[in-house]
């Protein structure tokens, strides 16, 4: 099957971020993979994006921090986008979930860049998918103690899990955004980092 490349802006949300710190440490990782698109979700300190934590702790990726938008609730944050996609840990070690499907990220890309019609993977869904020639993705983030809430995750289409230690799965916030980043920069063909290109981000 041939490999469908439409036009693709990517963001990564994070929800209900408590550290500061974590904020910034996130805008880097995005940052790294090529992607440049960060929205937050009412974060636990307003002014999280002039702290001079989250500044440090994004190590040089300053201008994701000041192109970041915030928003009030998630609704408003995946306005526009046709493809949701949650992440969380398939074993839950704080909390019951609803029983729901996750799929390894690598395999998941494989999907949506090489079928034009994607099912729903979350039969809990309450949201329609909007597939066309563009693609607008979000990547969703919860909080670093108790990740997505169940509500949240009703929003999207599909729930990522990366496929970590059954025993211990937690990720800290950032690792999971760099990994998440990873993966999908390489499903959309990621250059080389030892070759500088005027045009080196994989999207905008």
């Amino acid at each position: 099957m041939s490999i469908i490349r439409p036009h693709i802006s990517t963001r990564f949300i994070l929800i209900n971020t408590q550290k500061n710190h974590n904020i910034g440490s996130s805008a880097r990782a995005i940052k790294t993979m090529g992607f440049n698109s960060l929205h937050i979700v009412n974060p636990y300190d307003a002014n999280v994006l002039q702290c001079r934590k989250t500044k440090t702790r994004a190590s040089g990726a300053d201008d994701i921090l000041r192109h970041a938008k915030k928003h009030s609730t998630l609704t408003e944050a995946i306005q526009g986008c046709g493809l949701v996609c949650g992440t969380g840990m398939p074993v839950d070690m704080y909390r019951k979930r609803k029983e729901r499907e996750y799929i390894e990220p690598r395999v998941y890309f494989e999907r949506v860049l090489s079928d034009s019609t994607i099912g729903h993977s979350n039969k809990n869904s309450s949201v329609d998918m909007q597939l066309t020639q563009y693609l607008d993705i979000a990547f969703l983030f919860g909080c670093e103690t108790t990740g997505m809430k169940d509500v949240d995750m009703d929003k999207c289409h599909v729930m990522l899990g990366i496929p970590t230690n059954p025993r211990f799965g937690s990720l800290n916030l950032a690792s999971a955004v760099q990994i998440i980043a990873y993966e999908w920069r390489m499903a959309l063909g990621g250059r080389s980092s030892y070759v500088v290109t005027d045009n080196d981000d994989v999207n905008v």
